[in-house]
């Protein structure tokens, strides 16, 4: 480990400690990254009054062959529930290169979207816990190759008409993804493992990559998603807005996330979730001056909007968020 990753540890693990010693306020933090050990492209969600966080695990390909979720009930302390789904248990995939996971609700089952094979499809898994563990529901790919031009990875499940903010009142579930520069949306059927609409390209007119994630908020839908090379510092985050879950996206776009060379680079890859209507973005990002391709590390810092509803830049920190319980 580099110096710079020691001292970050260091003020990690001794945040932690503090957290088992004192008792909740406002003025403990985090610390980034939330988790120890490698992972990246982290989807936060808020299930049944706790914090999740579904992350790929960074490491080589061939050994990524299982998704792993953490737990919080204040976001200060963080607890692995273990090996979520096991490709060893899905005979359709090539077992390697399980990436980004999403994971949705409907009528008290969780679905588990995920990428496997490196493009050979999306998957779908169901259970009644958001803890896990999941099953495969259909036996192969939900969605299989490639369609305008979008590999078939990143899945992200948006559920318009949930939460205090009431969505557009028509309950639609809808999956985006899509690698190679391209971005796909298609509508989930009632069941969520089946389709209702055709597929549709979203790629937005300036730059897209990867990385896709929809958020909602006071009407005005926020198309978010990555870009530059995920293997070094260009990696970031822009969004463009619509009124309505497929677009036509305005711009221009805007870039909101960076990586900072004093706190950490590649900053990418994200999700964003909301507490009343204080927002946090989480990402995954690289230890300065570490160039190892898979050495990824989940963060979490405070995301705010202007009066005007525009997204401001995202500061990334070593210190995280304070602690709040739901």
């Amino acid at each position: 480990m580099l110096p710079s990753q020691r001292s970050q540890h260091a003020l990690t693990m001794l945040l932690f400690t503090l957290s088992l010693n004192f008792p909740l306020t406002l003025s403990q933090m985090s610390g980034n990254p939330v988790i120890d050990g490698w992972y990246a492209d982290p989807e936060a969600r808020v299930y049944e009054g706790a914090y999740y966080i579904y992350p790929t695990v960074s490491t080589v390909f061939e050994n990524q062959t299982y998704y792993e979720a953490f737990t919080s009930p204040d976001l200060l302390t963080w607890e692995n529930v273990g090996r979520i789904l096991d490709f060893a248990d899905i005979p359709w995939t090539t077992n390697r290169a399980a990436w980004a996971p999403s994971v949705g609700h409907k009528d008290g089952t969780y679905y588990l979207y995920f990428s496997a094979g490196d493009g050979v499809g999306i998957g779908v898994a169901s259970s009644p816990s958001p803890a896990g563990p999941f099953k495969d529901v259909l036996g192969e790919p939900l969605v299989a190759g490639t369609h305008f031009g979008a590999q078939a990875i990143d899945a992200m499940v948006f559920m318009d008409g949930e939460g205090p903010e009431g969505g557009d009142g028509s309950g639609k579930n809808w999956l985006y993804w899509g690698g190679w520069g391209h971005a796909v949306v298609a509508e989930l059927g009632d069941d969520m493992v089946s389709f209702k609409s055709e597929f549709l390209e979203i790629t937005p007119d300036e730059e897209y990559v990867e990385g896709p994630w929809m958020l909602k908020r006071r009407g005005v839908y926020y198309f978010m998603y990555s870009v530059g090379g995920w293997t070094d510092g260009t990696y970031g985050v822009k969004y463009m807005i619509a009124d309505s879950p497929t677009g036509p996206f305005r711009g221009p776009a805007k870039k909101i996330l960076s990586g900072d060379p004093a706190v950490g680079t590649g900053a990418g890859h994200h999700s964003v979730f909301h507490v009343g209507d204080d927002y946090y973005i989480a990402y995954h990002r690289r230890f300065p001056d570490d160039n190892e391709r898979d050495h990824r590390v989940t963060c979490i810092d405070r995301m705010y909007f202007t009066a005007d509803g525009e997204i401001e830049i995202v500061r990334i920190t070593v210190e995280g968020v304070e602690g709040r319980q739901l």
